[in-house]
Order: C-alpha cells, then sequence, then structure tokens
C-alpha cells in the first residue's frame, strides 16, 4: 500500500485514503481541529525556513565584513586544527567520502526511498533540495568578497563550505523520502555525519566555522521550504524527543564555552595576520586552555545545528496518534 501523507482535515481515527470510516466502521470520527496539525506545521515549517535564511545571511555578513567576525571565526577554525595530529586520519577519510561514487549512490537510494513509497514527486523535491542548496551554496561563494581588514591572513573567501552542503542536503533528502520505519534512524545517521563532516573542514584548515554554519542553514532554508507536511505512524516517535533535547544541550554548550574562551580577549589587539598560521597561531600556543576550548566549543556549534536542522525537518512528518 502506497505511504501517502495525511492531509488536511484527516483525523486520527481515518484512513489514509481519506475514507469517511474509522476502525469501528460505524461512520465518520469527527474532528474538533482536523486542521490544526496541519496549521502547526506550516506555520512551523515557514518560520523554520525563514529563520534560516536570515540567519546565514547575518551570520555570513558578519562573518566575512567585520573584523571582529573575521577573528572569532578564524579562530574557532585554528583551535580545531590542533586537532588535526589527533583526528587528521579520520578528517581525511570523512572529507573523501564526498566524491561521485558517493553521490551516486545516497542519489540511488533516494529514488529507491521514493519508489518504495510510490511518491515520485517526493524523489523531485528531495532532488531540488539538493540541487537548490549545492547551487546557493556556489552562488553565494561566488559572489561574496573577502575584505583584508588586517585581522587574519589575507586568502580569498571560503563561505560557505561546499564539502558541508553536499553532506547536509543529502542527508536532509534522505530524512525527506525515508519511509516511516527509518525516518528517525536516517535523522540519526544523518546528523552524525554531517557533524563529522562539518567538524573535519575545520581541523583540515578548509573552512572556518562560519563557512560550516553559513552551509547548513542554506541547506536547512531549501529543506523546510520543499519538505512535504506529513501525518504518518512513527516508529520511536521519542527519538525525535531526545534529538531536541541534545541539540539544546550543545548548543548552550556551544555558548557558554565560547563565552568561556573568549572573555577579555580584543580579538583585532592579539592578531597577528601573517606571522605565522592564519592570524591567531601564536596567541593560541600562548593559551593552550583558550584553545581546547574554543575546539570543543567549534564541535558543539557545528553538531548543534546540524541537529536542528535535521530536526525540524524531521519534525514535519507529525506522529499519527
Amino acid at each position: 500500500m502506497p505511504d501517502r501523507a495525511f492531509r488536511p482535515g484527516d483525523s486520527p481515527g481515518s484512513n489514509q485514503s481519506g475514507g469517511a470510516s474509522g476502525g469501528s466502521g460505524r461512520g465518520p470520527v469527527p474532528a474538533a481541529h482536523p486542521d490544526r496539525w496541519y496549521t502547526w506545521a506550516l506555520r512551523r515549517r515557514v518560520l523554520g525556513a525563514l529563520v534560516c535564511a536570515l540567519l546565514a545571511f547575518a551570520l555570513g555578513r558578519t562573518a566575512v565584513g567585520t573584523a571582529r567576525g573575521q577573528g572569532m571565526d578564524t579562530l574557532f577554525m585554528e583551535s580545531a586544527i590542533h586537532w588535526s595530529d589527533r583526528f587528521g586520519g579520520v578528517s581525511k577519510l570523512v572529507t573523501s567520502l564526498v566524491s561521485l561514487p558517493m553521490i551516486v549512490l545516497v542519489g540511488v537510494l533516494i529514488a529507491f526511498f521514493a519508489l518504495i513509497r510510490r511518491r515520485r514527486t517526493l524523489a523531485g523535491r528531495a532532488l531540488a533540495v539538493v540541487l537548490g542548496a549545492n547551487a546557493t551554496t556556489q552562488l553565494v561563494k561566488w559572489l561574496l568578497d573577502r575584505p583584508d581588514l588586517h585581522v587574519t591572513t589575507a586568502i580569498p573567501n571560503s563561505l560557505p563550505s561546499g564539502h558541508t552542503t553536499v553532506a547536509i542536503s543529502f542527508a536532509l533528502a534522505l530524512v525527506m523520502v525515508a519511509p516511516n520505519w527509518s525516518r528517525g534512524p536516517v535523522a540519526w545517521l544523518g546528523w552524525a555525519w554531517t557533524a563529522l563532516m562539518g567538524v573535519s573542514v575545520m581541523v583540515s584548515a578548509w573552512h572556518r566555522l562560519a563557512d560550516v554554519l553559513v552551509a547548513v542553514l542554506i541547506a536547512g532554508a531549501w529543506a523546510l521550504a520543499l519538505t512535504p507536511i506529513e501525518r504518518r505512524e512513527r516508529h520511536v516517535p521519542q527519538a525525535r524527543r531526545v534529538m531536541a533535547v541534545l541539540v539544546l544541550v550543545l548548543l548552550v554548550l556551544a555558548l557558554l564555552l565560547s563565552f568561556a574562551a573568549l572573555r577579555g580577549v580584543d580579538l583585532v589587539a592579539v592578531a597577528t595576520p601573517g606571522a605565522s598560521g592564519f592570524g591567531y597561531s601564536e596567541f593560541l600556543a600562548e593559551h593552550a586552555w583558550r584553545a581546547r576550548l574554543l575546539a570543543l566549543a567549534g564541535t558543539a556549534w557545528v553538531a548543534g545545528a546540524c541537529g536542528a536542522v535535521l530536526h525540524e525537518v524531521d519534525a514535519l512528518c507529525v506522529n499519527r496518534s
């Protein structure tokens, strides 16, 4: 039987084809507010897409166009680079997964899930998320110019991260098309995969923190705009609540660690652009404890942002209860 979405007006007791009879066969099962769940999900979807777009714009503008933004962004990346000796092998493995064979494999999985659900248009939406997010990332990267504000070593703009966009857009597309029995696990696996990718490109010195976060937000805006609102039986719906709690904990932890590590630091005064590294290597060498806190904070920001976007897209499939 096709795995169709519930539409406005469907009650929990009705069948998926919109029939009037419930399980007892005694006629229609009235619903006091049959459209309330759909209205709530629609508002959440629109608000989420707008928030992602606005945050991406504000973060990109601050991280690229202001001295303090450039400094803070670079400081997070240089702190993560300190992990390269310990996790460099893992980072290389993770980043190498963004390859043509992997892209083909994920495309086949998206088509397979859409096929078994008998929803070709859903495959089209998922493909649009992948293409739209990656095209937007490349367009923004081409349009943005990173001015030399004499805070960090002068290098071309790298915002947003292409590797991160590929990873998060594929994860979101798979969540969109996944059947009800696998949507939760796919969201969790996608969370782990995208968080690892985001941290890996920082450890490898390919991208700064804002590059990763803006990529996640761009993909999130596309996914929230195109993911259909559905009402289906969810397997282990508690897993989504656990994800929400973990995301909140990660974001609060990231905020606290960032505040502790940056407290009392004049980002412009301590910068040494061109001397070595990207502008803050000497400062971090003298304050190793700040480097450790910033590396942990950057990891928490990336994991929290990836989890938040995946959770919001997953939440558009409302549990039928």
